[in-house]
């Protein structure tokens, strides 16, 4: 994989996300409906495409980089585990959980 240091801010938290993909999808309705009464009163078919198309260059531009308005809930990740400690206490058997019981094969039978 890649490691790429970029000088900009690559991500977008879950809320910038959803706040992306409305905005695409009003962009691109406004643009179609502007489009097909452009269309219908000049005439020509063309000029609805031309008006889609436009929505969609438009659209792309406002929410395909990762602008700044995308990036105000950032996301609070938890800390790693240390997976040396984690190894030692499973080698003790100290925390190691005891398996639990498939409950599937039971669920169907009755007791006898």
């Amino acid at each position: 994989m890649l490691d790429i240091e970029w000088p900009f801010e690559t991500h977008m938290d879950f809320c910038g996300q959803k706040m992306a993909e409305r905005l695409f999808q009003v962009i691109i309705v406004l643009f179609g409906i502007i489009g097909f009464f452009a269309g219908y009163i000049m005439q020509q078919f063309s000029m609805t495409i031309y008006s889609v198309l436009f929505g969609v260059l438009v659209s792309a531009i406002l929410t395909l980089p990762p602008w700044s308005v995308y990036r105000n809930n950032p996301i609070q990740w938890q800390k790693p585990l240390d997976s040396n400690k984690e190894a030692a206490t499973n080698k003790n058997g100290s925390s190691a959980k005891s398996p639990k019981k498939d409950v599937r094969k039971t669920k169907g039978r009755k007791d006898e």
